[in-house]
């Protein structure tokens, strides 16, 4: 979207798509460190069975699993939805142009 020298708002589905495609490819690339950090927090947990720490960094993956993963659902319905509404506006633009192109009947 952008605004042109008019002021009014211009919505190019192309940007939107790009746009869904960084979200997405964030959503991807999210999701390696993120299993990476729980799977090393645990790890640690565990070798340091014993020390007063240890509870606590298992707590901390256990407790930042649920929310991480709601935000790389985030993102991939964010993708979702722009794609979508993406496709909404060529529709609209086509279905309009269409209209435009038709010659209209006079009423009788």
């Amino acid at each position: 979207m952008s605004d042109n020298a008019t002021g009014k708002v211009i919505v190019k589905p192309a940007d939107l798509r790009a746009s869904a495609g960084i979200a997405k490819s964030l959503g991807e690339e999210f999701g390696t460190p993120v299993q990476n950090a729980l799977n090393t927090s645990s790890t640690v947990a565990g070798q340091l069975t014993g020390w007063s720490i240890a509870g606590g960094l298992g707590q901390l993956g256990t407790g930042w699993s649920q929310p991480l993963g709601v935000l790389q659902q985030r993102l991939a319905s964010t993708a979702t939805n722009l794609n979508a509404n993406a496709a909404a506006h060529e529709h609209n633009d086509s279905a309009v142009a269409g209209a435009w192109a038709t010659p209209q009947k006079a009423p009788k």
